[in-house]
């Protein structure tokens, strides 16, 4: 058997099939040969190809193997980001928990009795906002998605929100046109916090009508200008809450009021938007 297997390897690489035939006699040799070479070719056989790396058809051009070599990239990509969905905590989600560990640290730096306690209540906000944009950056970047992220953030930006939002709201606006003025900020913290809460009650609801339900609440354009509104007006009230003299203050409190009412417009013209998108779905829906 070894000497046949050694006249077979020789066969292979040094004769064609044809010749294999004639040398080995009779049909069934032939056929017991034939085997013996087929599986040396698949093996051992120098003539070849590896199972990584395939016998290339001679009318086989370079863009196709250019093909198949990106096809294996992607799925292995494909593997790796899948992969990846089962790890908890990435570095985006820890900047999303930093960003709710932020909150009792912004209530400390409020109620610190300091002149430097409104530079310090705005730095930690604005931190906390820049977090908000970089680990959603982070997500797309690294593909480090997980589902307990996507969780989180939309939570610890509306923790974060609400918090300073309640703050403003323990004393009247100290600087600007509007020095003195205690019911408007009230009044926004009611349209914004409502509103959220609305939302939330709105998903629930579509997540369980299907996906088109479900489609209709996603996240749209009016949504991301809100939020921009809101983290740029809140900063510029955090940085006055102290009051001061100076027209940096008093441009900074008018602008940061001015936000803080456009926001309050967006949020309750993006839940208009919602409603009348779902509106159908809870027309027909059963009880």
């Amino acid at each position: 058997m070894a000497s046949l297997g050694k006249v077979c390897s020789h066969l292979c690489t040094s004769t064609s099939r044809s010749q294999a035939r004639a040398i080995l006699g009779s049909k069934r040799a032939y056929t017991f040969g034939h085997t013996l070479i087929n599986l040396r070719l698949i093996t051992t056989s120098p003539c070849a190809a590896s199972p990584s790396q395939p016998e290339r058809h001679p009318s086989q051009t370079s863009s196709e193997a250019e093909h198949r070599t990106s096809t294996s990239t992607a799925t292995s990509t494909s593997r790796l980001v899948a992969g990846n969905s089962h790890v908890v905590i990435t570095l985006p989600t820890m900047l999303t928990i930093g960003r709710v560990v932020a909150i009792p640290v912004l209530i400390a730096a409020w109620y610190w009795n300091s002149p430097y306690s409104a530079i310090a209540s705005t730095a930690v906000f604005a931190l906390a906002s820049l977090t908000d944009w970089l680990d959603g950056y982070l997500a797309r970047k690294m593909k480090a998605f997980s589902p307990f992220g996507a969780f989180l953030d939309p939570v610890a930006d509306k923790l974060m929100v609400a918090a300073v939002l309640v703050l403003l709201c323990t004393k009247p606006i100290a600087v600007g046109p509007l020095a003195g003025n205690d019911w408007l900020v009230p009044v926004c913290t009611l349209a914004i916090i409502g509103r959220e809460i609305t939302m939330s009650a709105l998903r629930e609801w579509a997540a369980s009508a299907g996906p088109e339900a479900r489609q209709a609440v996603a996240v749209n354009a009016w949504g991301k200008w809100k939020t921009a509104s809101q983290m740029a007006s809140l900063t510029l009230l955090l940085l006055c809450k102290d009051g001061g003299v100076g027209a940096g203050l008093e441009a900074a409190s008018t602008a940061g009021v001015g936000l803080l009412l456009m926001a309050s417009w967006l949020t309750v013209q993006s839940l208009v938007i919602y409603m009348r998108g779902l509106w159908r779905f809870m027309a027909t829906a059963k009880a």
